[in-house]
């Protein structure tokens, strides 16, 4: 019996899970079995949208994110589930956790589980349940950019600060300026903040984070912090202009550029670098 069998035959209904994996094979199966799926901007609010279905419906939530270290934003909303024992089921999928332990305070029973094991017995358990599926099923896409890396390193200097995410596919070569591999491997979260905190400085002329589409919108309201400033750009690669980034923006004062990857955009980007506005570019890659 597999994962999705088991978990039928549990009668479970209520799925939630964040948006950087609503692409997995295995996502895509739960939702031609049936089941009802949600998916959230990243796992703290997948994990809440749980916590309000369980605690209106009083029955099973499965919320499934990654083991990566983004799933440590989970903790809160476990929090509230554990005191209010809510009928949450927290699934991990991915490789081992290195913090299993620390998720001890937050719910009552914890079990390694593979894609064969059954689960009815083991929602039978007290809740909060967290279930650890191990398996290969994960996997971290990164964001393929070649050719504005290469356009970057023709107009970066040392005058500047160049951040790359971790969900940037990042090729070999060196950059004259400053350059940042961010974050910890397989997260989503944090770059943003992390070009603001290095811009606050004031060392450089500009502050540049090149970052995924899931990057961005995962850290988003770092947009919104009062320490915002000038010095500050953001490249967000996307596949197809997204007008909520644009729109979001826009409401907070950045200036917004968009860029083609098909233009010959080299004179549009060196324009984005030497603007002295806070600017969200989006560049849009071919499809």
């Amino acid at each position: 019996m597999d994962f999705v069998q088991s978990l039928k035959q549990s009668q479970v209904r209520y799925i939630v899970y964040p948006t950087e994996i609503e692409n997995m094979s295995f996502i895509k199966t739960l939702q031609k079995e049936g089941f009802q799926c949600f998916s959230a901007i990243d796992p703290r609010s997948a994990l809440y949208i749980a916590t309000g279905i369980a605690a209106q419906n009083q029955e099973f939530v499965i919320c499934i994110v990654s083991s990566s270290n983004a799933s440590r934003s989970v903790f809160s909303g476990m929090t509230e589930a554990y005191y209010r024992k809510l009928p949450i089921v927290l699934v991990t999928i991915g490789t081992e956790l290195d913090y299993s332990i620390e998720l001890g305070d937050v719910v009552q029973n914890h079990f390694i589980v593979s894609e064969q094991d059954d689960l009815r017995e083991i929602l039978k358990k007290e809740c909060p349940i967290h279930l650890e599926l191990q398996t290969n099923l994960f996997e971290f896409s990164k964001t393929e950019c070649s050719e504005l890396q290469k356009g970057l390193g023709q107009i970066l200097s040392e005058e500047h600060y160049l951040l790359i995410g971790p969900g940037i596919d990042r090729i070999k070569m060196n950059f004259k300026c400053k350059t940042v591999a961010s974050g910890m491997p397989n997260c989503s979260e944090g770059s943003l903040a992390n070009v603001l905190g290095a811009s606050l400085a004031h060392i450089r002329r500009r502050y540049i984070g090149l970052v995924s589409e899931n990057e961005f919108i995962h850290d988003m309201n770092t947009l919104g912090n009062i320490n915002m400033n000038d010095l500050v750009l953001y490249i967000v690669v996307v596949n197809s202009l997204n007008q909520t980034i644009e729109d979001y923006a826009h409401s907070l004062n950045f200036e917004t550029l968009n860029i083609k990857q098909e233009d010959d955009s080299c004179a549009s980007l060196m324009n984005a670098v030497n603007s002295q506005k806070k600017t969200v570019l989006q560049y849009v890659r071919g499809q």
